[in-house]
């Protein structure tokens, strides 16, 4: 099967973000995993890409817990963004907070770290199946820079 995959760049203004995320904790991977399969399923199985449900395992994302950014209120894991050198990667909030900001918040979050820290480019990749992700993008500034089919 073919998956078409975007490339995008952000092409905005510099974003100023107060949003207060904490690195990836340990105490969080089970509601984060279950978010991740929450935001995952569906594209994954539409696109019959193998297991539905995967995420990294806890060593995993240990491993990288200072690229990982957790959304907490309340005691609560609302998302998550990732940020690996100039790149914004699983971008995800729980369903029940989809359709509130959130998204947006993360998605400034991430481009505020990224001017932060002088990224000289600023990218993401998502699957065209993914529409309500890349319509957030388009109305946050990121243009598609690149398509590309990949075979599954």
């Amino acid at each position: 099967m073919d998956v078409v995959a975007y490339t995008m760049k952000y092409e905005g203004k510099q974003i100023y973000s107060d949003l207060e995320l904490v690195p990836f904790e340990e105490k969080y991977y089970n509601e984060y995993r279950d978010i991740y399969h929450e935001c995952f399923y569906e594209m994954r199985k539409a696109l019959e890409l193998q297991p539905y449900n995967t995420c990294d395992s806890l060593e995993q994302l240990l491993a990288k817990k200072n690229d990982v950014f957790l959304l907490i209120l309340k005691n609560k894991l609302i998302g998550s963004v990732a940020i690996y050198g100039n790149e914004i990667d699983d971008l995800i909030v729980a369903p029940q907070f989809q359709n509130k900001g959130y998204g947006k918040q993360l998605l400034e979050f991430a481009i505020n770290l990224l001017q932060t820290r002088k990224a000289e480019s600023i990218v993401l990749g998502v699957a065209e199946w993914n529409q309500k992700a890349i319509l957030l993008y388009k109305n946050n500034e990121f243009v598609v820079s690149k398509i590309e089919t990949v075979t599954v």
